[in-house]
Parts: structure tokens; sequence; C-alpha cells
């Protein structure tokens, strides 16, 4: 028997209609919290009296579980207003700068810094880079680490000279990072 075209076309929107409301139903169901995010209790002080007999003999099964009781409301703490803003009042002889602070910290001792001009997944893009700048007359190299393909040029000793080369790189349009 042949299937005629109008029956599989409502046959087809069936099935889809039964997918839009099952993926509907799924959703609201992954997407509503279904559970409550815990909230700080604080312990409540013994009670006086005696403790409570422990039972005669232990049952089978399963055991009631005590309901808690009301708790009491939390006390309200008043909430202190803020002091009123002091007003700046303009000196009127500028204060002495201080001394200027060395730039540089002191360098730890076998530590080289490299400029990084890039970091790429692709060999292939780390290659090119590395290559316009070896056009720009710039040494760069590339350093496979952490996944990376890391692109970088120089290695000094001292952090000051690879500032120097990082601003040459940014002054011909690089973005440039300094790593130890």
């Amino acid at each position: 028997m042949p299937v005629r075209p109008v029956v599989a076309g409502l046959v087809f929107l069936g099935l889809f209609l039964v997918a839009i409301i099952v993926g509907y139903v799924a959703g609201q169901a992954f997407l509503s919290p279904t559970t409550t995010t815990p909230r700080a209790v604080r312990p409540e002080p013994p009670q006086a009296g005696p403790p409570p007999a422990p039972p005669s003999s232990p049952l089978p099964g399963p055991q009631p579980i005590p309901q808690p009781g009301p708790r009491p409301a939390p006390e309200q703490q008043p909430v202190p207003s803020p002091a009123p803003a002091p007003v700046p009042v303009p000196p009127s002889t500028p204060a002495p700068r201080p001394a200027p602070a060395p730039e540089t910290a002191p360098q730890p001792p076998g530590v080289l810094y490299r400029v990084q001009v890039g970091a790429y997944l692709r060999r292939e893009n780390a290659e090119a880079r590395a290559a316009e700048l070896r056009e720009k007359g710039f040494e760069a190299y590339i350093n496979l680490s952490g996944g990376l393909y890391k692109v970088q040029v120089g290695a000094f000793a001292d952090r000051d000279n690879a500032q120097r080369l990082a601003d040459d790189l940014r002054g011909a349009g690089y973005e440039v990072l300094i790593t130890p």
C-alpha cells in the first residue's frame, strides 16, 4: 500500500510537534532551580531540662522525622547612618614631592626576559608572524609552551633591555608582552 504524501506530511508534522513539546518540557526542567541556597542558621542554646529517654527497643521500619518548631524572627539590628564626609580644604602651599622610587626592582639571577609578540594555536600562524618580524629586522623565534606557539623576540638578563625592545616593537605597531 503506497503512503500518500499528505499522510506522510501529517506524520512528520506530528513528530515535529512532539519533539518541540518534549524539548520545551525538558528545557524547563533543566533551567528551573532544583535546590535552594543553604542559609546560615545560628545554633540554638540547649534548653535546661531532663535529657530525652532512649527508646526502649529499636523498632524495625521507618522512624518518624521530628518536625522543627516555629523559629523566632531574626533580630533587626539598627543601621548606623553614615558620617558626613569631611569638606576638603585646599592647601595653601604645595606639598613637597617625594623622592622618586627606582623604576625597576632588583632582578633575580638566571631569569631571561623575552618580548612576546603573539601566541597562536596553529604553527602556521606563528610562522607567518615570525617571518613578518624578521622582514622588519627583528630576530623572532617560536617557542612552544602550554600548547601555544609563542612568537618571541630577544632573551635579556636585564628587564630594561627587554623594555627598550618592547617599546621599539610597539612603535612598529605590535602589541607586546614582556615575559620572564
